[in-house]
């Protein structure tokens, strides 16, 4: 399955048989923007949840989404009722998904033991709680997403290539914090700094140059980074 290809036939699904702009599309299934862009573009996969909440409600094949195969749209759209509108059965499809997820998520047990960076610590497999990881790392999960860092400008904020990063949308961001951002429509992770009551994203990484932000360019913050996880 080509991400690019499927991110293709996504975009036209939503502008030609859902009829929505990328704003009334995300703002309908609960996502960002720029998850959406994010599909479209094929930098991350379009969740089966969606392309099979498509099919359902819409008739859009979810083997053409996928492969390329077989008409685009189904005998089912011609099934819908004409007094519902596009954006509430969507948002109906959503709220059907989001019920039918499982939750609460798992709890992780944590050790009692506390691991020692030096020498080798004699310890004990003492169960002292169970960790919610939603709760631990979510404060807003509504409005949270995980991005993957694809780069090296961040290295010395502890930002490597290949590590995922929880990003909050919910929260105002604040000058010395690490953020998601779109400039002309491309997203950068960069520390968000305020010099002379102008904003500037700044890389953690000598080899690359401050971006100063002028009131002609596209700008905007997307989310603030929460949290990394790496991968060893």
């Amino acid at each position: 399955m080509n991400k690019k290809d499927v991110g293709r036939r996504h975009r036209q699904a939503r502008e030609e048989v859902l009829g929505l702009t990328v704003a009334e599309y995300a703002q309908a299934v609960g996502v960002k923007e720029v998850t959406v862009y994010a599909w479209e573009a094929g930098r991350s996969y379009v969740p089966h949840e969606v392309m099979g909440m498509l099919e359902k409600n819409y008739g859009v094949s979810a083997s053409w989404m996928i492969v390329g195969e077989k008409e685009k749209k189904s005998a089912a759209k011609q099934e819908r009722k004409k007094s519902e509108s596009t954006l509430e059965l969507l948002a109906q499809a959503v709220d059907e998904l989001r019920k039918s997820a499982p939750y609460p998520a798992p709890k992780i047990p944590m050790l009692a033991l506390g691991v020692s960076a030096g020498l080798p610590a004699e310890g004990g497999d003492e169960v002292t709680e169970e960790i919610d990881l939603t709760e631990m790392l979510l404060e807003h999960p509504d409005n949270t997403y995980f991005i993957r860092v694809v780069g090296d400008s961040m290295t010395d904020a502890g930002i490597g290539n290949g590590d995922m990063l929880i990003v909050d949308c919910a929260v105002k961001p604040r000058s010395g914090q690490v953020v998601i951002a779109k400039v002309f429509g491309e997203l950068t992770v960069k520390r968000y700094l305020t010099q002379n009551n102008a904003p500037v994203l700044r890389a953690e990484n000598r080899r690359y140059k401050d971006i100063a932000i002028t009131p002609d360019m596209e700008f905007s913050i997307v989310g603030v980074v929460r949290s990394c996880i790496k991968h060893f």
